[in-house]
């Protein structure tokens, strides 16, 4: 599953990765995205505020479309977003399914 699409395509579930399967999905979603504890976060800088509130506006309706809601830190100077399984209280196939969902999404809109 190390491929970003395959990831993407994959069926949402609660289910745990071991940390082997952990390292490989973060490093096929790019150096944006890592693992803080129990935390899988996405740092995006370099933009605009605008375009980080595009990328907000898509986290959130992509949330609502999963029913899997990141927190969302918006600021002047970028954006962080920080997601995990509340119920498993780690990082789950879920939050991968999320994270790469959300890279398709910024590497096709203009997020290199």
């Amino acid at each position: 599953m190390a491929d970003l699409d395959s990831l993407a395509s994959n069926t949402v579930s609660k289910s745990l990765v071991t940390e082997e399967q952990l390292r490989q999905e973060v490093a096929a979603l790019g150096n944006r995205w890592t693992i803080d504890g129990l935390d899988l976060k996405c740092r995006l800088e370099g933009g605009v505020f605008a375009k980080y509130g595009e990328a907000a506006a898509y986290a959130a309706k992509l949330a609502d479309e999963m029913d899997h809601h990141p927190k969302i830190v918006l600021e002047y100077a970028g954006l962080t977003l920080t997601i995990h399984t509340h119920d498993a209280n780690a990082i789950t196939v879920t939050d991968l399914v999320y994270a790469a969902r959300l890279e398709r999404w910024l590497r096709t809109n203009g997020w290199a």
